[in-house]
């Protein structure tokens, strides 16, 4: 998937319903490599621990500093108990009151309040709210309310909304003296409402910080990952122009590979009927004059001669014809494993003479192909002479044949000399060749016919070394019209 195609689903995601978000996001996650997917979900991990550890550090400073509030209200409760306790008992309630407006003064403390536990308030730092029901949210607190703050001479704390504000509340048991005495009857309920504000401002902090944090971190690694999107774009791009420029290059050797034909074309129409007539006639002469000399003699030996290197370049002229000439094929169904039996028939006699085993590998129940029978013939033949010509000391020689899904393969194999690397992007030129008989216009030969049958040739081969013998493959890949194929091969001498 290109990081064009990417970007543009990011886009569209901005505008659409839930139910097409996600189905797009399934799709950007498909098209998504499987390096690709396992490192995003290694940084969104990454990420996720690095946000749980700032949630846990950010909780435990807030809940430190709760406890800093909890306790500095706790102080001034304990401290207004202390006042009392060494004051007068007669006025301990005028001595109350002034505490606690006295309390309210100070710039943290926004109420201070004494109540029942039904709610009357008994003492506050507000005069006019004497005798009234202290207010929680919109609605006066209630004894169950009381009951279920669950207040005890262990001072605690929390945030409310009371006397219709919210606050940092600090409450509990009022009782001066009697914290360490057995006491049944109800006791007053003190409510100190510290300012909220920092507390609030500090988490509001935290919660931005921990917002920053994951944004950032996110950030970082959707442009990271827009990265690697780009990276993985220009390699399979410059992959597809590595494919292109080599796809370029075979066409360029295949352009010049068409030139030389139709120059050897040119020079076969031109010279073919010119050398064929007098060859003919010297032909007819030598043999002729051989006859005129008895069996055995010399000049009737040179007189052969004569027939022989006329015969050659005949041959010769034919490959070229047959080279130059419009690739004319008649198909027709034909089996493949007689075709290689006779191959191996019409080369067993020179095969024996050079030591040279013979081999056939086949796949069981080969289809029928449709092919030129002669001409596909003539390939397979030029090949086998060339392997033979290949191994002068003897070897092996293997035919083979194999069907695949939409293709059949016919390759020729021998352990001979090998052929040089230098040499193997030449051996289809016409002309070329490694023999000093040779006339280099049979693997020539060869391509064309496979092309004419719209296959193709290819070649692998080493060259031979003192430690190890050399080896030299030619497949033939003929297209098949219905899909055969068999995994299992034979092979017999």
């Amino acid at each position: 998937m290109t990081a064009k195609r990417v970007l543009s689903i990011l886009k569209s995601m901005s505008s659409v319903n839930a139910a097409t978000f996600f189905r797009r996001l399934s799709l950007l996650w498909r098209g998504l490599s499987q390096a690709l997917r396992r490192m995003l979900l290694l940084a969104l991990l990454v990420i996720a621990l690095l946000v749980w550890a700032t949630w846990a550090v950010v909780g435990h400073s807030e809940q430190a500093m709760g406890r800093l509030f909890g306790e500095k209200g706790a102080s001034l409760i304990m401290v207004v108990e202390s006042i009392l306790r060494s004051g007068l008992r007669h006025e301990i309630g005028v001595r109350l009151q002034a505490l606690l407006e006295e309390m309210s003064q100070s710039r943290d403390v926004l109420f201070a309040a004494v109540t029942m536990p039904d709610g009357t308030i008994l003492a506050h730092s507000d005069v006019s709210r004497l005798g009234d029901i202290l207010r929680l949210g919109s609605r006066e607190i209630s004894r169950k309310d009381i009951q279920a703050l669950a207040p005890t001479f262990t001072p605690q704390w929390a945030f409310m909304e009371l006397e219709g504000r919210r606050v940092f509340a600090v409450y509990r048991l009022f009782a001066p003296g009697l914290e360490t005495r057995s006491c049944q009857m109800a006791l007053p309920t003190m409510f100190l409402g510290l300012d909220a504000r920092p507390l609030e401002l500090r988490r509001w902090q935290n919660l931005f910080y921990i917002g920053t944090l994951a944004g950032a971190s996110l950030l970082v690694v959707l442009l990271g990952f827009a990265a690697l999107i780009l990276s993985e774009r220009t390699r399979t791009l410059r992959r597809k122009q590595e494919h292109a420029e080599g796809q370029v290059r075979e066409l360029q050797a295949e352009v010049r590979r068409k030139e030389k034909l139709a120059a050897v074309g040119s020079l076969a129409a031109g010279v073919a009927h010119e050398i064929r007539n007098p060859l003919s006639s010297i032909k007819g002469y030598a043999t002729y004059f051989g006859q005129l000399f008895p069996e055995g003699s010399e000049n009737r030996a040179s007189a052969q001669i004569m027939v022989n290197e006329v015969d050659r370049l005949n041959r010769v002229i034919c490959d070229l014809i047959g080279l130059a000439k419009p690739s004319d094929i008649v198909r027709a169904p034909m089996p493949v494993e007689p075709l290689l039996q006779d191959m191996a028939r019409l080369i067993a006699q020179q095969a024996e003479a050079q030591a040279v085993c013979l081999k056939i590998c086949t796949g069981r129940a080969l289809p029928d192909i449709m092919a030129d029978s002669q001409r596909l013939h003539q390939a397979l033949l030029n090949l086998c002479l060339n392997a033979l010509q290949a191994m002068p000391h003897g070897g092996c020689l293997t035919l083979g044949a194999y069907a695949g899904r939409d293709r059949l393969w016919l390759w020729v194999r021998d352990n001979g000399l090998g052929i040089a690397k230098e040499a193997l992007s030449h051996i289809f030129d016409p002309y070329y060749t490694t023999r000093a008989s040779g006339t280099g216009l049979g693997l020539a030969l060869v391509q064309k016919i496979v092309d004419a049958h719209g296959g193709s040739l290819m070649v692998r081969s080493r060259e031979e070394h003192a430690e190890r013998r050399g080896l030299t493959l030619f497949c033939i890949a003929l297209p098949l019209g219905e899909n055969h194929g068999s995994a299992d091969t034979s092979c017999r001498r």
